[in-house]
């Protein structure tokens, strides 16, 4: 855990070290001093590296959740001896994880991800970190529901430098006693001399043991450092100070009675809802733009708290009005930012009893509601777009004419179509893949507009003549990377009988890039004739897959799905699933799916 000491640190520390513990992260990385870790009962302890080269630091954190890390602000601040601020979404530096290897020399073992998000916990020196991919097969550590009080023992964890080693690369456990707790804070010290945190465990867990179990009650924000390698040996004090974390939940939910303070965020892997410091509660999507808002902007320092009536509101910062509420009912229920990006009231058992509708698709006008277009193929030469809106109701109204083509300016026989939101404005737009006469290719997009219009396609990629055969192509529309824009995705059934399925990610402008190779099947493994596909999230990740019917020449169907990767590729091995009980038990020419299904 090596980065190069600021200067600034440097000239300061000795005044510091006399008005109030050191901030951890403000100079070397370095471990608590203590027993060093030979097994995996602390296996749920993160070690994390900020940045890159010598510019890297490095802190402590501990996985309370298989997708979620607890650790100190002060490891994401620009300058922590400043301040504590973090700004909500993607760290500003590159951020890796490690979890589960108390021997950081290890090679095998453990999980190793990057760090996708940042949610602060405002007032305090806490943030939760969301992996890229989740730590699965690592046992999380149970967050503490109640606070540590005066005369408890502690455990706490670090990685990094000793009292006398620099970087000894393993993870080292000391004991603690608390002395003092207030609303944010925990006063610690160490049980021996020998018991000390150092600077660089900013965010590693403070552990109370309760029936036999480890709990965290908080992670390490200050310390006054005594006997740590490198500092003055005038300093001997080793006491220290943590950030609370009891009933803290994961950095997507909210459990009855929690709040989200001014500044406060929850993330998922398609949105972000921020408690704005104006006094809005916003919904926003990964690509940047606003999906929903209470519109209650103009209270600076309120609060959205989610009442152990299962009520959402927002209050003021006095905490007398009420300024917007959900009007839900949910007792023992929770709050919760799915993966998709729609924010949810779940009752006790489970079940939806709000959101705010913010993973609609094929919402072609922003209403929240699902709409239906069609392309119209006119007598007289000219095309268009014809929108279907959605209602309260669910009927779908009267269809009014959402873009126009001059006479002879489209072929509909030449199209090849799909909708999705592919610059994650909300809005979903169609995109067209063109086959002209010449044998050349091109892919434009219609982009939508909130009143329910078109914009005139804008083109992107395209291919030559010769390159792609307009025919052997099959379009889907999907978010196979969780960014919050749909990408286009293609078939290609080659003519020597392999299969290629392509990505063409989604741009903010809406312009689709050049294909992606995210699956590659020999020939005769895939028959492209013989399969129904239907894109959608089927595993809950936050990341739409692509399953199949497969009609075989003996009667047999099954049902197969490739999950999407975090890179927005496509699993090489299929998945499994239903199979029709004997073979002509089900006709497979006689079936169609119906949920964003396409067979062009």
């Amino acid at each position: 855990m090596r980065h190069t000491r600021p200067a600034r640190l440097a000239a300061l520390a000795a005044a510091a070290l006399v008005a109030v513990p050191l901030v951890l992260t403000a100079a070397p990385a370095q471990a608590l001093s203590g027993t060093p870790v030979t097994d995996a009962s602390y296996a749920f302890t993160a070690q994390i590296r900020v940045g890159v080269g010598d510019a890297m630091r490095s802190c402590t954190g501990a996985l309370v959740d298989p997708s979620w890390i607890v650790t100190a602000a002060s490891c994401f601040a620009a300058n922590p001896a400043v301040s504590l601020e973090v700004t909500p979404g993607p760290p500003a530096l590159r951020t890796v994880a490690t979890i589960g290897r108390a021997d950081l020399t290890a090679t095998t073992g453990g999980h190793v991800t990057e760090v996708t998000d940042v949610v602060p916990r405002a007032g305090r020196d806490l943030v939760l970190a969301r992996l890229a991919t989740p730590a699965t097969g690592i046992q999380t550590v149970a967050v503490a529901t109640t606070p540590a009080a005066a005369g408890d023992t502690l455990k706490v964890a670090g990685y990094g430098r000793t009292k006398t080693q620099w970087v000894p690369d393993r993870l080292h456990v000391a004991s603690f006693t608390t002395n003092t707790a207030d609303a944010t804070t925990l006063g610690i010290t160490g049980a021996t001399a020998a018991d000390v945190i150092c600077q660089g465990d900013s965010g590693g867990p403070v552990l109370r043991e309760r029936e036999g179990v480890l709990e965290l009650v908080g992670v390490s924000s200050r310390s006054w450092q005594g006997g740590c390698y490198g500092v003055s040996a005038i300093e001997t004090r080793n006491g220290a100070v943590a950030a609370r974390t009891d009933g803290l939940t994961d950095g997507s939910r909210l459990a009855p009675g929690q709040r989200l303070a001014s500044g406060d965020a929850l993330a998922s892997t398609a949105a972000t809802v921020v408690m704005r410091t104006d006094g809005n509660l916003v919904v926003t999507a990964k690509a940047g733009n606003v999906l929903w808002q209470t519109n209650t902007a103009g209270n600076p320092g309120a609060t959205a708290l989610f009442g152990t009536d299962g009520n959402l509101v927002v209050r003021n910062a006095a905490d007398t009005t009420t300024l917007w509420q959900s009007g839900t009912a949910a007792v023992r229920g929770s709050l919760v930012l799915q993966e998709r990006g729609n924010l949810v009231v779940r009752d006790y058992p489970g079940n939806t009893v709000w959101t705010t509708g913010t993973a609609v698709r094929n919402d072609f006008d922003g209403s929240g509601r699902s709409d239906m277009v069609d392309w119209y193929d006119y007598s007289d030469g000219h095309d268009a777009l014809h929108l279907f809106t959605g209602t309260d109701t669910g009927a779908l109204a009267t269809p009014r004419t959402a873009f126009a083509t001059t006479a002879d300016n489209w072929e509909a026989s030449l199209m090849k179509r799909a909708s999705g939101d592919y610059n994650g404005d909300g809005i979903t737009d169609v995109g067209v893949l063109y086959g002209y006469t010449d044998g050349s290719v091109k892919l434009w997009t219609f982009l939508g507009r909130k009143d329910g219009s078109f914009a005139a396609p804008i083109s992107s990629w395209s291919v030559p003549a010769g390159n792609w055969s307009f025919s052997q192509v099959r379009l889907h529309s999907g978010d196979f990377d969780g960014n919050g824009r749909d990408d286009l995705v293609a078939w290609y059934d080659h003519s020597d009988g392999h299969d290629v399925f392509y990505v063409l990610k989604g741009n903010r402008d809406a312009t689709l890039a050049a294909p992606q190779l995210a699956l590659n099947a020999k020939a005769g493994d895939l028959n492209a004739a013989e399969m129904k596909i239907v894109v959608a999230d089927y595993n809950g990740d936050g990341r739409d897959d692509l399953a199949a019917m497969y009609g075989y020449a003996n009667g047999d169907d099954k049902m197969f799905t490739w999950p999407a990767l975090a890179g927005g590729t496509l699993a090489s091995t299929a998945t499994t699933g239903w199979v029709s009980p004997s073979a002509g038990a089900w006709a497979f020419n006689r079936l169609t799916f119906v949920n964003r299904y396409d067979n062009s």
